[in-house]
């Protein structure tokens, strides 16, 4: 009688240890996620979930028409995640587009690889032409980009992080809206 007490006794110890390793383990995952922040901006129409509340900063492009700029910057500013967002008087040219090879080719970034597609919104099946493109930073590090031409409207997501799973997260989270 007593070795069947120690036993059953054993048996509830490790169930409660089970237990409270699946509450820790659900309590981790629900603060992840509550650091989380997705951004919706109505007016360009696209989505896109940071790992944390990025910080905006607002301008003017050449046309003087408003143009959104919202990072986070993570472990002493080497993860980096952003989305840019401008409109334009008239509809961009989108035929041969490779966006930002002029400017990189400038600054040192190295093209490694563009990739055009389209990008279809689950909420109206509307379309438009996304060019993804890998580049190589000169200080080192991979820079991921998605640029949509979206009409008149030109936006973009980037990360560089060595982490695969979270910029394959935050490039995947990218959507448009209508």
């Amino acid at each position: 009688m007593p070795e069947s007490r120690a036993r059953i006794r054993a048996t509830a110890m490790a169930t409660g240890r089970v237990l409270a390793a699946l509450v820790l383990i659900m309590a981790c995952v629900a603060c992840d996620r509550l650091s989380r922040y997705t951004l919706v901006s109505p007016e360009y129409g696209f989505s896109v979930t940071f790992p944390e509340k990025p910080n905006r900063v607002s301008d003017k492009n050449y046309e003087g028409l408003p143009k959104h700029l919202w990072t986070v910057f993570r472990s002493d500013r080497k993860d980096f995640y952003s989305a840019q967002a401008t409109s334009y008087k008239e509809a961009l040219p989108t035929e041969g587009w490779l966006p930002g090879k002029a400017v990189g080719d400038l600054v040192g970034i190295q093209l490694l690889e563009g990739r055009r597609f389209k990008l279809r919104s689950a909420a109206t099946g509307r379309e438009a032409v996304a060019v993804a493109t890998t580049s190589l930073a000169p200080g080192g590090g991979i820079i991921s980009t998605i640029y949509v031409i979206d009409g008149a409207k030109l936006i973009s997501v980037t990360a560089r992080t060595e982490n695969e799973q979270d910029k394959t997260a935050f490039l995947g989270s990218f959507k448009l809206l209508q």
